[in-house]
């Protein structure tokens, strides 16, 4: 009886070990990964981690005249999985616009119709019943099909058909730009994901969420008319065939150019006439494909050495706005060459990249494409990083947004604080977040960071990129550069083409820094809070600081001395730990230092009380004209900037974008944000003011507004 209850301890204490270990709580369908070994404890995939797999073989033809897409596939899906599957899901992404579907957003009547006119379709060679609902059941955008023999562990299943359907004329993410522009995405069936924690991700597309994909190869031929430039994820496999031979000639120079080669420049376009209409492009180990075509789009290229290996970068714009775009591909060039070598310091993993100019606003990311609006620096950085995340890395999206959308936030504003910013640029590097952070801390919408994205319909934003991107920030300053780049580092190489949870980000930092990072993981990613600053006081030049919030937040402290120099300093979130809410710092030279403020690049729910003198006292002798007030209409973005009297204060409010700061004075008609991360100038007739340059500094942006 003894050894047998010894037996059953020593088979119990594994276990309990186990349980232990999560300090953070955890869902069920996350431990159970963990119980089966596919993901392990110190961060790493587990022993018995897998993903499955897919090859696509496709041809699609696009006419720009009805904007039908119709094309034809072969599937070859790979279960790595220990389960034997008895039916596999595939996505019908046009079917967002069926009737009766679900959508998060408006969309055009035109487009609402009868979804993919789905045809041929077969499971193995043999001809599946769509009529059948115990064989093929087609519920919102999935298409769930039964097998008629399980799909064991190691086989292969091969799925064909026809489809056909629009280019729609609601543009999110994909679309059409223009009568003769299309950027075409979300465009073919494809196979949903299978994977050791959820199953078969079922979750519908209701334009809310992004992507979550397999790994897989593609080799696709697409069909245009003959005067249309096609650009698509991947490497072009004939361009010989397609490109006459003076534009063939400057894109084989383009493949191995440091400089701007104009590919297809206004002159090539007159008359232009390929020498075939079909083009061919192959992509290995990635997780979508997409395309973008025009009759009147222009082509820069240049190449960016990775590794030894050469890169094609290139950018395609419209002909009519041709001196905006100047710069593109260079920028494109110096953020890839930042990303391979410094931040994060892994290597580009594909052999292109191309930004095509196609959105109203904002930018969305492919697999080696990004369809972005306009030339901003901050978009091109931003959907460049997203080859990272979710696409080599594979991130959930549709449940973990903040995994990837908070990290190219969060790069983005690295990097431009590093290497993009311009020497009169006094922001930090939190600036750029603290508007939106405002807005939304410890209000009733600040849910935990963990929540699943699915669930965050109307709060998408914040939770996934503004949120996630000003924690990171901080876990950057708590750590130094050095060791966090370490962690995030060590943290893509071990994840890289397989999909991470939010747990596997968590135990890689912390076993690779060697910390414990629960006292900053539970306030911020599963907690309810907000962080709260205040100066209680000042004694002999010492500043008194309580954080009167929830949430640990870094302390910066900004004085401005009566000659007009700056100091600026920052104190990590670590700082706090032992102080019981009262942090002391000693200000140098503080007899002439004009006012001081604290956490004013930092999110604070109640900024009023973060000045010394106080904000009151900083106002009483400015006065600025009435004439500056009012809403100012941007034209690069369907947005309104708007001057507001804040109680006998100025303040900058742009409500559609999150950004909310105090205006100081510069001269009577020229304005800095508190923080110096943003400069307004104003214009006009006379007394009256009717223009305004707004220049984002955080953003590398500058916009200009009308007043309405």
């Amino acid at each position: 009886m003894l050894k047998k209850l010894s037996v059953m301890l020593m088979a119990l204490f594994p276990l309990a070990i186990f349980a232990q270990e999560f300090d953070l709580h955890v869902p069920r369908e996350i431990k159970e990964a963990y119980k089966n070994g596919t993901r392990s404890l110190d961060g790493k995939p587990g022993a018995n981690y897998w993903h499955n797999t897919v090859d696509y073989k496709m041809e699609v033809e696009v006419e720009p005249s009805s904007r039908a897409v119709k094309g034809s596939a072969t599937i070859a899906y790979l279960n790595n999985s220990p389960d034997a599957l008895n039916t596999i899901v595939i996505r019908l992404y046009y079917d967002v616009f069926k009737k009766g579907n679900a959508r998060g957003m408006q969309v055009n009547a035109e487009d609402i119709g009868d979804g993919v006119a789905l045809s041929n379709l077969k499971v193995n060679g043999q001809a599946m019943p769509m009529d059948n609902p115990r064989m093929v059941r087609r519920r919102g955008t999935n298409l769930t099909i039964n097998l008629s023999a399980p799909l064991k562990t190691g086989e292969k299943v091969e799925v064909s058909m026809d489809w056909e359907q629009k280019v729609p004329l609601t543009v999110r993410r994909t679309g059409a730009i223009d009568p003769t522009s299309f950027f075409i995405a979300y465009w073919y069936p494809q196979m949903a994901v299978y994977d050791d924690v959820f199953g078969w991700d079922r979750i519908n597309y209701t334009f809310d969420t992004e992507f979550y994909n397999n790994l897989g190869n593609y080799d696709v031929k697409i069909t245009a008319p003959k005067d249309f430039l096609v650009w698509a994820t991947g490497e072009l496999q004939n361009a010989s065939d397609i490109l006459p031979d003076p534009i063939y000639k400057k894109y084989n120079q383009a493949k191995t150019a440091n400089e701007t080669i104009h590919v297809v420049d206004s002159l090539d376009l007159q008359g232009l006439e390929l020498k075939s209409g079909t083009w061919h492009y192959k992509a290995s180990e990635v997780s979508d494909f997409a395309f973008a075509m025009s009759d009147h789009y222009l082509w820069d290229a240049a190449s960016q050495e990775v590794s030894g290996n050469p890169v094609l970068i290139s950018t395609a714009f419209p002909k009519k706005d041709a001196a905006g775009y100047t710069e593109v591909t260079a920028i494109q060039q110096k953020t890839m060459k930042h990303f391979s070598e410094d931040i994060p310091g892994i290597p580009y993993p594909y052999p292109a990249f191309t930004t095509f100019i196609g959105l109203n606003g904002g930018g969305m990311e492919f697999p080696m494409m990004a369809n972005n609006a306009g030339p901003g620096r901050g978009v091109t950085i931003h959907e460049m990083y997203h080859t990272y995340f979710p696409m080599y890395v594979r991130i959930n999206e549709r449940r973990f947004a903040w995994m990837d959308e908070g990290w190219a936030d969060f790069i983005t504003a690295l990097v431009t604080h590093k290497y993009f910013k311009s020497e009169d640029d006094a922001s930090s590097l939190f600036s750029s977040m603290k508007g939106s952070m405002d807005q939304m801390s410890g209000t009733i919408g600040d849910l935990p960071t963990v929540t699943s994205s699915q669930y965050m319909a109307g709060n998408y934003g914040y939770h996934s990129y503004t949120l996630p991107s000003f924690t990171y920030a901080m876990l950057y300053d708590h750590l130094g550069e050095e060791l966090f780049l370490k962690c995030y580092q060590e943290y893509i190489r071990r994840w890289a083409k397989n999909s991470p949870t939010p747990y596997d980000f968590f135990y890689t930092f912390e076993n690779v820094s060697g910390q414990d990072l629960n006292w900053f993981w539970e306030p911020w990613y599963f907690g309810f809070g907000y962080s709260d600053v205040a100066v209680t006081g000042m004694n002999k030049g010492t500043i008194s600081i309580q954080n009167k919030g929830t949430r640990p937040v870094p302390v910066s402290i900004q004085v401005e001395y009566e000659n007009g120099t700056v100091d600026y300093k920052t104190y990590s979130v670590k700082s706090w730990e032992g102080l019981n809410g009262d942090f002391q710092v000693k200000i140098d030279n503080y007899k002439k230092a004009k006012f001081i403020l604290v956490n004013g690049d930092i999110v604070d729910v109640a900024f009023d009380d973060n000045f010394y003198p106080s904000l009151d006292d900083i106002y009483k002798d400015i006065k600025v004209s009435e004439q500056v007030l009012g809403n100012y209409a941007i034209k690069e973005y369907p947005v309104t900037a708007q001057i507001i009297n804040d109680g006998g204060k100025i303040k900058l409010v742009v409500p559609e974008a999150g950004i909310e700061s105090y205006l100081r004075p510069k001269g009577d008609k020229h304005f800095v944000s508190i923080d110096n991360s943003m400069d307004v100038q104003l214009s006009g007739t006379g007394d009256a003011i009717t223009d305004m340059v707004l220049e984002l500094r955080s953003f590398g942006v500058t916009v200009t507004g009308t007043k309405k």
